[in-house]
C-alpha cells in the first residue's frame, strides 16, 4: 500500500501468442532489468489485454462467456470495452487481471482452444487484433464505470516515489470531478509505446473526465509535479464499459 492506496505492478505487452513460459521470462527479465520502479518480492498483479474486430452487438453475452472461462481459471477480473475513438475505434477488448503471468497464458492457451468459445468466436465473426500483457503501477477507488477513459503519458522519472505523488494529484484533483476510480499502467512491450504510462480513468460521464483533465492542467500543483518528472500526454482514447 502507498498512502493507503493499492499499489501493484503492470506491463502490457502487444505480441503474437507464443508459449507461456516464453512469455514469463520476457516480461520478468524486462520488470526487473529497465529501470521500472519494480521491487523483488512486491506482491505483482497483472492484466491482459486481448483486442478483438468483430460484431459488437451481443458483447454483454460474450462478457458472461469470458468471465466465466477466465474466471474458472483464476482471473480474478474479466472485463469488455468498446473503443470509442482511436485506431481501433469500434473494436472490443477484453482485460483480464491475474496474479501470475504463467496462469494467464496457461488460462489464454485453453480458453482459446474452448469449443465453446471457438464456437463464440466465430459467430461473432472476432478477428484478434493485438494480445497485450500489462503491470498495474497504482489504483484508486472504484475501476468500474460507464467510460474508461486513458490518458497516455511519457515520463522521465519512474520511481514509485513519482508513481505515488502523480495517484495523489490525481486523487485530489480529478477524482472530484465525477471519476470513480483510476489505474495506472506501465506498457512493457507495445511497439513504439513501449515504456509509456497509461493513466485510466474510470466513469459515467466523458464530461465528468473532461472537467477533471481541465482542472488538473489549471491547478499548480498538478502542472508542477508533471513538469518534476517529465510527464507528457502523447494520446487520449476512450472506450465504453459494457
Amino acid at each position: 500500500m502507498l498512502g493507503g492506496r493499492k499499489v501493484c505492478v503492470l506491463a502490457v505487452e502487444l505480441v503474437e501468442e507464443v508459449g507461456s513460459r516464453n512469455h514469463k521470462s520476457v516480461v520478468d527479465c524486462w520488470i526487473e532489468g529497465s529501470g521500472g520502479g519494480v521491487s523483488k518480492g512486491r506482491n505483482v498483479t497483472y492484466m491482459a489485454f486481448s483486442t478483438l474486430r468483430g460484431d459488437v452487438t451481443n458483447v454483454a453475452a460474450e462478457l458472461e462467456l469470458a468471465t466465466r472461462k477466465f474466471g474458472a481459471l483464476g482471473s480474478t477480473r474479466t472485463a469488455i470495452s468498446v473503443a470509442l475513438t482511436g485506431p481501433n475505434q469500434g473494436s472490443k477488448t477484453v482485460t483480464t487481471m491475474w496474479e501470475s503471468s504463467d496462469a494467464c497464458f496457461d488460462a489464454r492457451k485453453a480458453v482459446m482452444n474452448d469449443p465453446e468459445v471457438v464456437a463464440g468466436m466465430q459467430a461473432a465473426g472476432n478477428v484478434p487484433v493485438q494480445l497485450g500483457f500489462s503491470e498495474v503501477k497504482a489504483e484508486l477507488g472504484n475501476c468500474e464505470g460507464t467510460y474508461a477513459c486513458a490518458a497516455v503519458a511519457t515520463a522521465s522519472d519512474h520511481s514509485d516515489e513519482a508513481v505515488a505523488e502523480v495517484a495523489a494529484q490525481c486523487e485530489r484533483v480529478l477524482m472530484p470531478h465525477g471519476i470513480n476510480g483510476f489505474r495506472m499502467v506501465r506498457l512493457v512491450a507495445a511497439g513504439e509505446q513501449t515504456g509509456a504510462y497509461v493513466n485510466l480513468f474510470y466513469c459515467d460521464s466523458v464530461d465528468a473526465y473532461f472537467a477533471g483533465s481541465a482542472a488538473a492542467w489549471a491547478d499548480a500543483g498538478f502542472v508542477a509535479q508533471s513538469q518534476k518528472i517529465g510527464a507528457q500526454i502523447v494520446d487520449r482514447l476512450i472506450s465504453r464499459m459494457v
